[in-house]
């Protein structure tokens, strides 16, 4: 049998057979993995689209963990934008000033806020200089529940205003202490000397007036359950929901403790009703058997002492008002939820502050009776999945506070 010839090139070199091309079925697979490549990744992207979207319509538990994430990774603008507050050293936490600002308190409940500053400070308030310059009936000093997570209009310190025909200028600011609270009425209630000084308490004062000090060095007490160190998110935690959720749902669920801490994980409905209780803040934060809230607790006592003196120094009254749980105000429903034992924890820390009214001989105003008859008619005056009073519980609040004012005439000593 005889040995094919090559045939010479125009050239004159001779050639060999080209390079098959990949196979047909080759080909085909490629085509086949490059779709499913493409179809993933297009998934993707509309999962990433829908997750922010939909944002405000998913589960507390998602939103917690999506809220830092950015809308897109052209933009700082995260889900949930960022709070007026930001830390201080001298007051634990500030506003800054704003008009018009949307601020969320959860992806549930979102205000407007305007904040103006008093004297040229740093920090904002809720109120106007404008009311500031006039006579000044009263002034509202507390966190949170004073500062209102509602419009204006629904904030109890503005309806009291109303309701009285009085000058009450709104101090609050969020997530502060007792300690912030002497400090806010020394530099910016004592010039006006007014005759009401209302201040505000709750039940986590004890651990603010701890952490203030932490933060500016003043304690060696160590808490027993410290925050873990946050990890630098990397580029996908900051840009892709999609990523998260899938740490959160492998099993990473840890990396999210200090969002998740804040959410409340049993929910109860009854008739109108619909309520969430039980965050994990509260048992660290209300717990006063702990080491670093008993030193808090100790300057939050020493803090309402130099008040009381401040404000007897001119001859004002000093009324202090205990804000409850609404664990504590919704018994019948958070009981069975979170259980005896937490449910007394909450009730230790709240008795802990009416004996020291009375101890003291403090003018203290307990909320507790009156928001737990209101309660118990089936009106809701806490919001859902967030611990401060809605527009009806401000407005339940106001009216307590007119009424003991109607009470006590002498306050103000003359007519408005």
């Amino acid at each position: 049998m005889s040995t094919p010839e090559l045939s010479p090139s125009p050239s004159g070199s001779t050639t060999t057979p080209a390079a098959s091309a990949p196979s047909r079925p080759a080909r085909l697979w490629i085509g086949r993995a490059a779709g499913i490549v493409f179809g993933l990744l297009l998934a993707w992207l509309l999962i990433e689209v829908l997750l922010r979207v939909l944002f405000f319509s998913l589960p507390p538990r998602l939103q917690l963990v999506l809220d830092q994430v950015r809308v897109t990774p052209f933009s700082d603008r995260t889900l949930l934008p960022d709070p007026v507050w930001q830390p201080d050293n001298e007051y634990l936490t500030i506003a800054r000033p704003v008009q018009g600002y949307e601020q969320f308190g959860s992806a549930e409940v979102r205000f407007e806020v305007d904040t103006e500053t008093l004297w040229g400070s740093r920090a904002a308030f809720r109120t106007q200089q404008a009311l500031v310059d006039q006579h000044v009936d009263g002034v509202a000093i507390g966190d949170s529940f004073t500062f209102c997570f509602t419009e204006a209009d629904d904030c109890w310190v503005q309806q009291l205003s109303t309701l009285t025909g009085r000058n009450i200028i709104n101090l609050g600011i969020v997530s502060t202490g007792s300690v912030s609270h002497a400090r806010v009425l020394a530099n910016f209630g004592m010039p006006l000397q007014p005759p009401l000084v209302i201040w505000q308490w709750w039940g986590n004062d004890a651990n603010e007036d701890y952490g203030l000090a932490a933060l500016r060095g003043e304690t060696e007490v160590q808490s027993p359950h410290p925050p873990a160190p946050a990890r630098a998110p990397n580029w996908w935690d900051r840009n892709s929901a999609v990523y998260v959720l899938l740490k959160l749902f492998l099993g990473e669920e840890d990396e999210f403790e200090g969002s998740l801490q804040f959410l409340d994980r049993e929910t109860a409905t009854e008739g109108d009703l619909r309520l969430a209780f039980g965050r994990p803040y509260l048992w660290d934060a209300f717990d006063m058997a702990q080491p670093h809230n008993q030193y808090g607790w100790e300057r939050t006592q020493q803090a309402l002492i130099e008040a009381q003196g401040m404000v007897e120094s001119y001859g004002g009254t000093l009324l202090v008002v205990l804000i409850p749980t609404k664990e504590q105000v919704y018994r019948e429903l958070a009981g069975p939820l979170i259980g005896a034992e937490r449910m007394a924890l909450l009730d230790r820390n709240y008795a802990l502050m009416q004996d020291f009214c009375e101890g003291q001989a403090l003018t203290c105003l307990d909320l507790l009776p009156v928001l737990r008859e209101v309660a118990q008619r089936g009106e809701q005056l806490y919001y859902t999945t967030d611990i401060h009073l809605n527009p009806r519980g401000n407005a339940v609040l106001a009216e307590t506070l007119a009424a003991w004012l109607d009470a006590h005439p002498d306050v103000f000593g003359s007519a408005p």
